[in-house]
């Protein structure tokens, strides 16, 4: 940023030589739109320029979110100690005067680059390791965190703007007696099919969870109970149909789901709202695995039973 044409010229062509792309803008404000258009790294920034000055420029960054990891390095002929504490405070890396030598601009250039690279590694690692906080590392679902984090937002939209949300809450059935006689790397290659399962057979717009051990949960937003049954329903049937080679024989393996439908005109937390779920889901292992229930509030009549109950 230079309204000196000469002088930005001179600079456009020293840090070209050093392999980097540039930007040039003749004040602060033509800045701001180049920088919407085509973000940078790193900022040479004059600071007595017309109508938006250096300071006034490091102020409008500041109050800008995607802005902040900008790399400022002020270039001016004043030299004044106060001009680069002003500058310094209001959010600039690096404070070089005019007039100042090719190697000297190309030193301080390294040092932002450095910054700027390392800077862009913790973001990188910050954002996969939020990532792997709420992804299951077996099979790649939605982990617990995730799934209630996600069901929290949900109850609240659809409380206010009174739409249907359902919850689906399956467990495989006699799980344990898989990784018992199998092992548990057996049993992992179950859990990760199953999963799979659950992806191909909800929309993007549900979130499928591992919520615990062999325990899945499905958020359905925007579903009314008779859908939600007709998703659980293929669910069971698909999991029912699938086959696991093991040695001579061929293992099957059957889920129980439970399903909860959030009540506008009785508006329930999270915690209820699961618990109506599993409520349903123990109702489904009671009655003889391999089946879909639904919560049933005490003193209505009860649900038909499902078409896929065995």
């Amino acid at each position: 940023m230079e309204d000196d044409r000469e002088i930005r010229d001179m600079v456009t062509l020293m840090v070209k030589s050093m392999g980097y792309t540039v930007v040039t803008a003749v004040n602060g404000k033509d800045a701001l739109i180049q920088l919407r258009r085509q973000p940078v790294d790193i900022v040479l920034l004059d600071l007595m320029m017309p109508e938006m000055d250096g300071f006034e420029f490091c102020q409008q960054v500041r109050a800008i979110p995607t802005l902040h990891d900008l790399h400022i390095i002020i270039t001016s002929a004043r030299n004044a100690l106060e001009d680069k504490v002003r500058g310094l405070e209001l959010g600039a890396a690096d404070y070089l005067t005019k007039p100042f030598s090719l190697a000297e601009l190309q030193a301080r250039i390294k040092v932002g680059e450095r910054i700027v690279r390392y800077q862009k590694t913790l973001q990188a690692q910050r954002t996969q390791l939020e990532h792997l906080a709420r992804e299951d590392a077996l099979t790649g679902l939605a982990n617990r965190r995730r799934f209630e984090e996600r069901a929290r937002e949900e109850l609240l939209r659809e409380g206010r703007y009174q739409h249907p949300l359902s919850v689906l809450l399956a467990d495989l059935d006699h799980f344990k007696e898989i990784n018992d006689t199998y092992g548990h790397s057996y049993g992992d290659s179950v859990l990760k099919e199953v999963a799979h399962t659950f992806t191909r057979h909800c929309r993007s717009s549900d979130l499928c969870a591992r919520y615990g051990g062999e325990e899945f949960a499905v958020l359905l937003p925007e579903t009314p109970l008779p859908d939600a049954r007709l998703v659980a329903d293929r669910l069971c049937t698909a999991i029912r149909g699938l086959t696991f080679a093991q040695a001579t024989t061929t293992v099957h393996v059957t889920v129980s789901l439970g399903i909860a439908c959030f009540d506008a005109n009785n508006p329930q937390s999270l915690e209820e709202f699961m618990e109506q779920a599993d409520q349903a889901l123990y109702a489904a292992k009671r009655n003889g695995r391999n089946r879909v229930e639904v919560y049933t509030r005490p003193g209505r009549s009860s649900v038909p039973p499902s078409s896929t109950t065995t």
